[in-house]
């Protein structure tokens, strides 16, 4: 098992950064960004510069871009995806960071690009690490940085950048396969909300009046879409509707990542797609662990910046819980199975691997093991979706249409009568 104690000589040197509001020893107002390793090295760095701090937290990623890499952005996007693929190519041929970066940058044909990667070439020249360097690119995950980070501590980052690059392409690909699969059916959805609103709007209110002057109740459906038109012609419901959609994107404008989290807790809690995105994440997590104890890491430290690596933000509360665990006394296994995220077959996998001392192989093969049932659920929910969404909208209109149906015969009924 590994060590639990510091006798290691690694120690984690990630540098964040962090933006401030400070006043000098003269009484004048100063605002500024520092790189600290933590909150607390950033307000013990600028007390040791004799500024009296006013306002201090995380700067975000990229705050500090230029005007022009903003305008970039309107144009052709950067592509990251790319951007890792040629990255990982130059660092497993031999070249440094900085000489890979340099060497992207002459090759780079858009002005746009050669910016982005100088900023980067700058951060790195200035003593950032290439974590911190690499933050700056708009829209990468964060999950991706703290995958990085782990290559720097773990000294085996050429080959987290080819994981990186791996799995954006792999990102690239299923998203794309997801836009391609699901094209037919919201064009099917589509075609249903336009028939019902059809139906709601033209053919009810014309068939409502003959059941009302003949004093027999309508059938059910055109009852229920009478209701439904009635109620969206009501204006408080209206307001009603309007403001919640209004909160919302207030909501979601002013806490984005809220919004994400919230999004993202309830996206695992979906009966196929959520246990497809929950082994996903529980195997870069194991993935990273496997990276870092492979290369001598401690082990609560590994299990910290690994959790930094899980996609789910909702798991890490409890990933990081099995670091604390740990460090109490508890044996690894022992903190797998007290966490409750993982199936008993991996926590079995664990408690062998620890047994007999190849734990980052084993975690390897766990991870693999995660992914690979997670792309089998997620080849199946694609399989599945067009013919269900089918059946479900063959279903619903065809109910409509014996509906309506029914109610024309009840129409030509009481003109018999």
């Amino acid at each position: 098992m590994p060590k639990l104690s510091g006798s290691s000589n690694w120690k984690i040197a990630e540098m964040l950064r962090f933006s401030y509001t400070a006043f000098n020893p003269q009484g004048r107002q100063q605002k500024g960004q520092i790189d600290a390793v933590d909150l607390a090295d950033a307000r013990r760095r600028l007390r040791a510069d004799g500024l009296s701090i006013s306002d201090l937290k995380a700067a975000q990623a990229g705050s500090e871009k230029p005007q022009a890499a903003s305008a970039v952005r309107f144009g052709r996007s950067f592509n990251t995806t790319r951007f890792f693929a040629d990255l990982s190519v130059l660092m497993n041929a031999g070249l440094g960071v900085d000489q890979a970066l340099r060497a992207m940058q002459d090759a780079a044909s858009r002005t746009g690009d050669r910016q982005i990667i100088g900023r980067m070439i700058e951060r790195l020249s200035s003593g950032a690490t290439p974590s911190v360097a690499l933050s700056s690119l708009h829209g990468l995950p964060e999950d991706a940085l703290a995958l990085i980070s782990s290559g720097e501590h773990s000294a085996r980052l050429p080959y987290v950048m080819k994981i990186v690059a791996a799995d954006l392409e792999k990102r690239d690909a299923q998203r794309k396969q997801l836009i391609d699969a699901s094209v037919y059916p919201l064009f099917l959805l589509a075609m249903m909300f336009l028939a019902i609103g059809v139906v709601t709007f033209v053919l009810v209110p014309t068939l409502e009046p003959i059941f009302e002057s003949s004093g027999r109740s309508p059938p059910f459906i055109v009852a229920m879409l009478s209701s439904v038109r009635g109620a969206l012609g009501d204006p408080v419901v209206i307001l009603t509707i309007f403001a919640g959609i209004v909160c919302v994107t207030i909501f979601a404008m002013m806490r984005p990542s809220a919004m994400r989290t919230a999004f993202a807790a309830v996206v695992l809690k979906l009966p196929f797609l959520g246990r497809a995105i929950s082994q996903s994440a529980l195997a870069r997590y194991l993935q990273s662990l496997s990276l870092l104890l492979d290369n001598a890491v401690p082990l609560p430290d590994a299990l910290a910046l690994s959790a930094r690596c899980c996609p789910a933000v909702a798991f890490r509360e409890k990933l990081l819980s099995m670091r604390d665990a740990v460090i109490s006394g508890k044996r690894l296994p022992e903190a797998f199975k007290a966490c409750g995220l993982f199936p008993r077959g991996i926590v079995s996998l664990v408690a062998i691997g620890d047994e007999v001392n190849k734990l980052p192989t084993v975690l390897e093969n766990a991870a693999g093991v995660l992914r690979s049932d997670a792309q089998r659920l997620t080849d199946r929910l694609l399989a599945l979706m067009t013919p269900l969404i089918t059946i479900f909208l063959g279903i619903l209109i065809g109910g409509l249409v014996v509906s309506v149906m029914t109610a024309l015969l009840g129409i030509n009924e009481l003109s018999v009568q």
